[in-house]
């Protein structure tokens, strides 16, 4: 099997893949390295391990060392480059653009080959343009909703309640609705202005990922909108392809 695993800041998703078909073997979200150990298990064959992580050292760290403990392998780590996939990096320092940003975009060249908006919802909320040639236009990176809403509660005084009642882009008429609503329409808003701002001819693609990626579906009115799920983890088998180079039978 091919283990891919995208740690990011609240959440570590993996996924085995059948390396001759690519066709999914299991999948599962956790909050921990020590979580993802667990279930992964030592029940599933891999003879190839990579890895696209946003967080600190000793986490990636752990996560190499019982790749190599369990099955004798190296793990593949993404790294962001000046080009890869049909993609163009145009980052001033291209290896400060996140990774999680980079291989999305890899995996979006492969899905449209128009004009791109690509938009990762997760604690932040990153937005990345593409245009027909592949080439990086920039991006944006805000609060994503629950952070907002927690930076609300912690630097004012408003409070407000669990089980909100269904969000609307509309004003709200209690502290609840009114928080809950504005932000939602302060990202909605956000992503229109930049798809609005695309000059190229013809309706951009809109892919959204993410936690968040559903919620924000439901609110957008473009007509080439789509949720990808796995965003992340597709562009993660462009920038490290696999090879069973190294494997050991023994060790899996």
């Amino acid at each position: 099997m091919i283990l891919e695993i995208d740690a990011g800041n609240t959440r570590i998703k993996w996924r085995c893949l059948n390396p001759g078909t690519a066709a999914m073997a299991a999948e599962g979200v956790v909050s921990g390295v020590k979580e993802l150990i667990i279930a992964v298990g030592e029940n599933h064959r891999v003879e190839f391990a990579r890895l696209c992580s946003v967080r600190a050292g000793p986490d990636v760290e752990e996560i190499r060392q019982w790749i190599a403990a369990a099955w004798g392998l190296e793990l593949q780590i993404a790294e962001v480059s000046r080009s890869c996939g049909g993609v163009s990096n145009h980052y001033v320092d291209p290896g400060k653009l996140g990774v999680d940003r980079w291989l999305a975009m890899l995996a979006a060249r492969q899905i449209s080959t128009e004009p791109c908006v690509i938009v990762d919802s997760g604690t932040a909320l990153t937005i990345d343009v593409l245009d027909r040639n592949g080439e990086h236009r920039g991006g944006f990176i805000l609060p994503g909703l629950n952070l907002m809403r927690k930076s609300l509660q912690e630097n004012t005084g408003i409070r407000v309640a669990e089980g909100q009642e269904e969000l609307t882009l509309e004003p709200g008429h209690s502290t609840e609705a009114a928080v809950f609503n504005g932000t939602l329409t302060a990202l909605i808003a956000t992503i229109e202005t930049v798809i609005n701002s695309i000059t190229e001819a013809g309706q951009p693609t809109l892919l959204l990922t993410g936690g968040g990626a559903d919620l924000l579906a439901a609110y957008m009115s473009l007509p080439k909108t789509e949720v990808v799920a796995g965003l992340v983890l597709d562009g993660l088998a462009i920038a490290c392809p696999y090879s069973p180079e190294g494997f050991d039978p023994a060790n899996g």
